[in-house]
């Protein structure tokens, strides 16, 4: 089997993938193939994948190159996790935005941040998709890099490649659930359904018995709680949208508020009365979490560091992905329920266009991924995504065609921007930012 990563200089993801294939009996004889642009990453990571298979003796081989039609040959999944223009890309996104008072927490999928890097990432990613139709037609794709929802979109809108979407964070529920029941994640089951950084718990039991009404009353306390004592709660955000709209919102405040730019204005304080952090805060776009993980990374791969605390411990790596637990189910033949994966509705979330890519649970197996038809949602619900969906599909044609007349429009459309004036600047000035990855809006 192979499996070729392409943006393989990504801090947040090699190290753990390498590290669960190294200590895995299922992937004993496996090529991976290390796909980057940036040639000082790759070479760090070819040094931290063989000081792992000579640390766990591992049956695997690694093959690093800058071309990635070189290493597509009889591939059998491809990961890709590619970031254009890097953080400084990101960065310039957001100070563009803040110029006309519109701020954002994480700014990776959402509000004008993330319309401007759906802009940057689409091209290239079906470029590359493109390459795995001709090279490597049969394999399996997942795509890492956001926003997954419209880059999933785009992929298979044009391509024939059936890429699926994976976040980090579908297993969240598990925990907020367990915390605050008080019970083993392990034992909590839930549902969950909505689009990629905006799912909503449909469902959740432990040990077979609904504790969903139990959960949200005991949130609601402690959240009551919190603000009785003053003290710090992370949640504000997504209590408030529970008790309008009924279901618990995941992944988590800082991607949620991004949905609901409310949370975000002045009379928040821009967030702060809800305990929200502005970008960069505490995400992987930070330079406190950069500098730490570069550190850690650079001294796995030059022996200042043990990577045996890779190894063992998965020390310092704070972004889980689930590729290697989806490539052992369909590797084995196991057919298994996984909690979230990003694909086309077809029916699954009724109300919602067949076409739309969703985040679901998924039937996985030999054959691939099947989604759970989960019903409709609450008509609240149903209305916030299918308004998400329809700007996001402007987006992505905005993208793929180079229309400066969709993109406004999909750019207008955004709750984060508060008028048509806002929208043409803020256009303008990403295209100009971003000129040299935006060749299709430069004709």
């Amino acid at each position: 089997m192979k499996l070729v990563v392409i943006g393989a200089g990504s801090l947040a993801f090699t190290p753990e993938l390498l590290a669960e294939m190294a200590t895995s009996e299922v992937f004993r004889g496996i090529e991976i193939g290390l796909v980057d642009i940036d040639e000082e990453r790759l070479k760090i990571m070819e040094k931290i994948a063989s000081r792992i298979i000579n640390e766990t003796r591992a049956e695997i081989s690694v093959e690093a190159s800058t071309d990635r039609g070189e290493l597509l040959r009889k591939a059998d999944f491809v990961v890709i996790t590619i970031a254009v223009g890097g953080v400084k890309g990101i960065e310039t996104d957001v100070k563009i935005a803040e110029k006309y008072g519109i701020y954002h927490t994480v700014a990776d999928t959402v509000g004008p941040a993330g319309f401007s890097r759906a802009l940057r990432h689409i091209p290239p990613i079906i470029e590359i998709c493109r390459d795995i139709e001709k090279i490597c037609p049969g394999a399996i794709v997942f795509n890492e890099s956001n926003p997954l929802t419209t880059i999933c979109r785009a992929v298979r809108k044009v391509t024939k490649v059936g890429i699926v979407g994976l976040c980090t964070g579908v297993r969240g529920p598990r925990h907020i659930i367990s915390r605050v029941i008080g019970c083993k994640p392990e034992d909590v089951k839930f549902i969950s359904a909505g689009v990629n950084h905006l799912t909503w718990i449909l469902e959740a039991y432990v040990n077979g018995k609904n504790v969903y009404p139990e959960f949200k009353r005991r949130i609601r306390e402690m959240r009551d709680e919190a603000l009785r004592q003053g003290k710090p709660f992370n949640a504000h955000v997504s209590v408030e949208l529970m008790e309008t709209f009924g279901l618990y919102p995941v992944q988590g405040d800082h991607h949620v508020a991004e949905f609901f730019p409310y949370f975000l204005r002045p009379e928040t304080n821009y967030g702060a009365k809800y305990g929200l952090k502005l970008f960069p805060g505490n995400t992987i776009y930070s330079e406190e979490w950069r500098n730490r993980v570069w550190n850690l990374v650079s001294g796995w791969a030059e022996g200042r560091y043990p990577i045996k605390d890779l190894i063992e411990r998965r020390a310092g790596v704070t972004e889980h992905s689930f590729v290697y637990e989806l490539m052992e189910i369909i590797m084995s033949g196991r057919v298994q329920f996984f909690e979230g994966v990003n694909i086309p509705n077809m029916g699954c979330i009724s109300g919602l266009p067949d076409e739309a890519v969703v985040e679901i649970p998924a039937i996985v197996g030999p054959f691939g991924f099947r989604g759970v038809n989960v019903g409709r949602l609450p008509k609240g619900i149903e209305t916030i995504l299918q308004q998400r969906v329809y700007q996001q599909e402007l987006t992505v044609e905005a993208a793929l065609s180079g229309d400066r007349e969709i993109a406004l429009q999909a750019l207008a459309l955004d709750p984060m921007v508060p008028t048509l004036s806002v929208a043409k600047k803020l256009l303008d000035e990403y295209i100009e930012a971003h000129k040299e990855f935006l060749p299709q809006f430069q004709q």
